[in-house]
């Protein structure tokens, strides 16, 4: 039985949802009854089928994507062999296959069988103090990311989840048409920007709230979880602004700024509190009235430089794909690159001159 249409994207098939039970049925007598299959399912790299080709075990799509995401969303990495023996001793817990007894046949068994995937790596990431205990998903700690997905994959969830809701044409205007705020606001007459933004946010709640309640979706590809992160630099990062320095003044005045007898550690968070903060004085999110009289010029830079410093600390210091910075302040990829590109140069101007202060 061929099974790449059920875990490869992890939304369900068009599969007719009495199949369900029957195909996953197959799949779990086939677990409880025989090794061989076993090791195939869980382990083997590749085998060879009937035809004489040959393709990996059947988890595969499902532990490359979860692998993926956990990089992602908490920058961890699971090796392939133990996430399959994370994943098989879960269901074959006292040596009978019980846990596979719980599948009902509600959605496909790929789609179940992900579930309990997430919940047992999740489990062990936090008993091996890799992660914080985040395994329960919750609609205040995930976020949505539906502009990942295609405009037609955003339809079907909305139409399906949110059918009937009041949220449905906002979210449908956000998601599927893509329109800009002004225009959605004048579509549904929305009175300003605070009462867009708390219908925004009332409706993607429900709207996650849904999708961690169905059975028809995985909620793995348009959720995210809002994990507590430190950001912090590498020591590498470090390094090579020391060596930057040395190279443009002759000294390295980071000792001075930071202090010594100072860790690999502490030295990095410094690097990152001072460049929030150097950031912070470059693109000033409050403008003196004494430095711009005009009011509605004044409102124009705050906005823009908000915007300016949101882009250079999310790309320069946290290194977050260009792709997700530009959905987030509404431009494409290319608008992105040229904006940031111009940043860095404005940013790579004032640090040479803070250097060449600290170091005379």
């Amino acid at each position: 039985m061929d099974n790449q249409t059920y875990n490869n994207c992890g939304f369900e098939t068009n599969q007719p949802k009495n199949n369900y039970k029957a195909e996953g049925d197959e799949f779990i007598k086939n677990l409880k009854n025989s090794s061989a299959y076993c090791r195939q399912f869980f382990f083997d790299t590749e085998v060879t089928n009937e035809k004489g080709k040959k393709k990996a075990c059947q988890i595969a799509p499902l532990r490359s994507k979860m692998i993926y995401d956990l990089k992602r969303d908490f920058g961890v990495e699971v090796n392939p062999e133990d996430f399959s023996t994370i994943l098989y001793r879960t269901l074959w817990a006292d040596g009978s296959f019980a846990p596979l007894d719980s599948y009902l046949g509600e959605s496909s068994f790929f789609a179940w069988l992900k579930k309990v995937a997430r919940n047992a790596v999740m489990e062990w990431l936090v008993d091996e103090h890799l992660i914080d205990d985040v395994r329960s998903r919750t609609v205040g700690n995930t976020r949505l990311a539906l502009r990942s997905q295609s405009p037609s994959m955003c339809q079907m969830i909305i139409d399906d989840l949110m059918v009937g809701s009041k949220y449905h044409r906002l979210l449908t205007a956000i998601y599927v048409d893509r329109l800009p705020e002004e225009q959605i606001m004048k579509q549904l007459n929305i009175k300003n920007a605070a009462e867009f933004e708390a219908a925004k946010k009332a409706g993607e709640n429900k709207l996650k709230d849904a999708l961690l309640r169905s059975v028809e979706f995985s909620e793995e590809n348009v959720l995210r979880d809002k994990t507590k992160h430190v950001v912090t630099v590498s020591s590498e990062f470090v390094a090579d602004l020391s060596e930057w320095c040395k190279a443009k003044t002759g000294v390295n005045p980071l000792s001075d700024v930071f202090g010594t007898n100072l860790t690999d550690e502490e030295v990095c968070q410094k690097t990152v509190e001072f460049l929030y903060d150097f950031s912070a004085k470059l693109w000033p999110e409050k403008i003196d009235k004494a430095d711009e009289k005009d009011e509605q010029k004044r409102i124009e830079k705050e906005k823009k430089n908000k915007r300016d410093r949101y882009i250079w600390c999310e790309r320069f210091i946290k290194n977050t794909s260009p792709v997700e910075v530009a959905h987030k302040v509404e431009h494409d990829r290319g608008w992105l690159d040229t904006r940031y590109s111009r940043l860095n140069e404005k940013f790579e101007k004032a640090i040479k001159k803070w250097w060449y202060s600290h170091a005379a």
